[in-house]
């Protein structure tokens, strides 16, 4: 079903809230369609959503059909904003456009969407090990400092606070993004993305307000950063149980002992924070 109905009058300007980092079935590991995911999205309250569809598994044509379908799933109460995940990078592309992508190899898949979108945000930063070439550090708008599905639920991951620090140094004007990782709905949480300025539901105008900064962070209706001193030492203190729990059973799953999947996927919502 189409939702290209935009009409020719003035836009609506007002606050605008939404999310980064999600994946549709156009994903090879994600299911859900655009009008599922619209449904998912605005079921919180959410205006827009910049997608990261995972280059692998995917040609041209590929790219072509995401573009024109986050387009016609698109309407004055929703947006799709198109964008593209390089994993090999640990970065992703928003606000692609139409591109012709160069397939020779990832270093030119990499120039091609670099080229052809408004930002590029290193993403769930703990799987590059907080460690980025100066060429990619270079080329980057924005550092994802929480992960939803890598870093929980709860707060800035530390370490991606010092990455985005590390590259300010260098890069001053670069911005910090909260990215959800969806792939599957019981993935769904309550963090997101608000605009501090209002606006048209336009990815032009959403794109340069998150790249320049002047988003806020929110868990419900709790802006991330009015947590106090004592409630973020905590937050961040589960962060580290998460990271323990998980290197864990990493090494239990090695010596061949599995935990059975009615006791892991529990555990695992409570240790994420969901």
């Amino acid at each position: 079903m189409k939702h290209n109905t935009r009409t020719q009058t003035s836009p609506t300007l007002r606050r605008l809230a939404g999310l980064s980092h999600a994946h549709s079935e156009n994903s090879f590991d994600a299911h859900c369609t655009y009008a599922e995911l619209r449904r998912l999205f605005m079921s919180k309250g959410l205006n827009f959503a910049c997608m990261t569809e995972h280059i692998e598994f995917l040609a041209q044509a590929d790219i072509d059909r995401i573009v024109r379908q986050c387009r016609e799933a698109s309407d004055d109460e929703f947006l799709f904003i198109p964008g593209i995940e390089m994993d090999c990078w640990v970065v992703y592309f928003l606000g692609i456009l139409d591109p012709k992508v160069d397939f020779t190899d990832n270093r030119t898949i990499y120039e091609s969407l670099k080229s052809q979108s408004r930002l590029c945000v290193l993403s769930h930063p703990i799987k590059a090990r907080f460690d980025y070439p100066d060429w990619i550090i270079a080329d980057c708008h924005a550092v994802e400092v929480m992960n939803n599905k890598h870093d929980g639920r709860f707060y800035f991951r530390p370490q991606s606070e010092t990455l985005l620090r590390r590259v300010r140094r260098v890069r001053p004007e670069v911005v910090p993004v909260v990215g959800m990782d969806f792939h599957m709905p019981e993935q769904l949480c309550d963090v997101h993305i608000r605009l501090t300025q209002e606006g048209p539901l336009d990815a032009n105008f959403i794109l340069g307000e998150i790249g320049a900064g002047r988003t806020e962070f929110f868990a419900g209706d709790k802006r991330l950063t009015d947590i106090g001193a004592a409630a973020r030492a905590f937050r961040r203190a589960r962060i580290h149980l998460m990271d323990f729990c998980r290197f864990a059973n990493r090494t239990i799953g090695k010596s061949g002992i599995r935990i059975p999947r009615n006791i892991r996927r529990p555990l695992s919502r409570f240790l994420e924070g969901g």
